[in-house]
């Protein structure tokens, strides 16, 4: 074998073009699968967030009460996070990919059985149960499929993604209106059912990321050492500036040990638990509105609106959830403290409901509620990922959408009866009830980061 061709051989052997991570890594299928989440989370929020348009007319078709009718969304809500530990086994087992899948299909099945519906104890099976469970698959999936193809541009990739939520909410909030008032909300529900089967089409978009060249060894048997083969000066110094050439901090990232997954340390279980306590909170606080404004929005005389208030809630949730992620990795933001200022900030615009007295003050509260959820929807995802790192997402968001379904079981059918038992059917004491459940719910997440600067 000749100099030159010894000369390659070492410098291909060591050569650090290996050590690169994906190139589908914040890069290239990346954002396909960015996108393809932001429509998913558009379908997926059509179905989550509109519920409230049938509300009033289940009450009138099964003669219901309120607290009963509520339990419909308020198990299609919570069973939607209730799932997210049968989720992240799914992905687990079989990959996001197929998870998404899946849940596609289920929903559709779930959706198209509550449009035959003959009963509400049906429509907790069907709807409340079968189409949560398919949408909770679909969601869990996305959020881990973002997390595993981000790193640097993962809170950027992340509100892109989330901010489909916004977009459905503006798209379907009409539409789910005109199909109601065209075919009935049976076929209001089937429709929306085929609408979901869409899910499915864009989880196959879903493909794992390229591997990284892998290293190229050479058998040093096949090549015994003697003195014609001794490096020189100048190919040392050709084989330094290969390894200078190569992406320093993919090295790093190879040569580090693995990260120990969660710890028993004492203040991540504190940081954990208050975590979970806030997302509870949370969710009993907000799954209030978006279950009673249409029934309260009736109840004022301001019906016509009510409409016009759900687009404009989508294009503030949309907006906030374009631009957070963007200003996050910008100005490197401290994500647990802005979760909490969120929730404070959500707190105050949920007790102003009570004071509405006309349409155009329905609809700025209304938009003003929609920008902070869409915050906290966001950080809901972030701040785990911040706090425990991005290989710890799968467990603790998982758990953490676990105690977030059981606020969201609950808080729809305890202001449905605060309702009822109210004189004169008010509103305002399950209002105020939800805008302390989220004070309590700022107050916890404080409480995360104040174990978290302890650690």
């Amino acid at each position: 074998m000749d100099e030159n061709t010894m000369k390659k051989e070492r410098s291909r052997m060591i050569s650090p073009t290996s050590c690169r991570q994906s190139p589908d890594i914040d890069a290239g299928w990346a954002w396909i699968i960015a996108v393809a989440s932001l429509f998913a989370s558009a379908i997926s929020s059509g179905v989550y967030f509109t519920f409230s348009m049938y509300f009033p007319i289940l009450l009138h078709e099964f003669q219901a009460s309120r607290a009963a009718t509520a339990w419909v969304g308020s198990l299609n809500n919570g069973i939607y996070m209730l799932a997210g530990p049968i989720a992240t086994f799914f992905i687990r087992r079989i990959g996001c990919r197929w998870t998404v899948m899946i849940g596609g299909l289920t929903s559709m099945i779930g959706l198209a059985l509550s449009s035959l519906a003959p009963s509400l104890t049906m429509l907790f099976f069907t709807y409340g149960g079968i189409t949560a469970f398919g949408l909770c698959l679909n969601y869990t999936s996305w959020i881990v499929a973002i997390s595993d193809s981000f790193n640097k541009k993962h809170a950027i990739a992340f509100s892109l993604s989330q901010s489909g939520v916004g977009l459905g909410i503006f798209i379907f909030g009409p539409l789910f209106s005109y199909l109601i008032t065209v075919y009935g909300w049976r076929g209001a529900l089937l429709i929306t059912g085929a609408c979901t089967l869409q899910l499915t089409c864009l989880g196959a978009l879903i493909f794992p990321s390229r591997r990284p060249k892998q290293i190229e060894i050479t058998q040093f048997e096949s090549h015994p050492l003697t003195k014609e083969a001794k490096c020189t000066d100048e190919e040392i110094k050709e084989i330094l500036r290969n390894l200078n050439s190569g992406d320093s901090e993919s090295i790093v990232e190879v040569v580090q040990p693995s990260v120990t997954p969660i710890s028993s340390s004492k203040w991540m279980n504190h940081c954990t638990a208050v975590l979970h306590l806030s997302c509870f909170l949370w969710s009993v606080a907000t799954s209030i509105p978006y279950i009673l404004l249409a029934d309260y929005a009736r109840s004022l005389d301001l019906m016509e609106y009510y409409i016009i208030m759900l687009s404009t809630m989508g294009i503030g949730d949309l907006i906030c959830r374009l631009v957070i992620g963007p200003l996050i990795t910008i100005w490197k933001c401290d994500v647990t403290k802005l979760y909490a200022i969120s929730q404070l900030a959500c707190a105050i615009s949920i007790a102003s409901f009570p004071l509405v007295v006309n349409g155009i003050q329905m609809i700025i509260q209304g938009f003003l509620f929609s920008v902070t959820f869409g915050c906290q929807c966001l950080f809901l995802a972030l701040v785990p990922r911040a706090l425990f790192g991005s290989e710890n997402l799968n467990r603790i968001f998982g758990v953490t959408m676990f105690f977030g379904g059981i606020g969201i079981l609950i808080g729809p059918p305890i202001a449905g009866l605060v309702v009822d038992i109210t004189p004169d059917r008010s509103y305002w004491l399950a209002f105020v009830f939800a805008a302390v459940m989220e004070l309590l719910a700022a107050m916890a997440t404080i409480g995360a980061l104040f174990f978290a600067n302890r650690k």
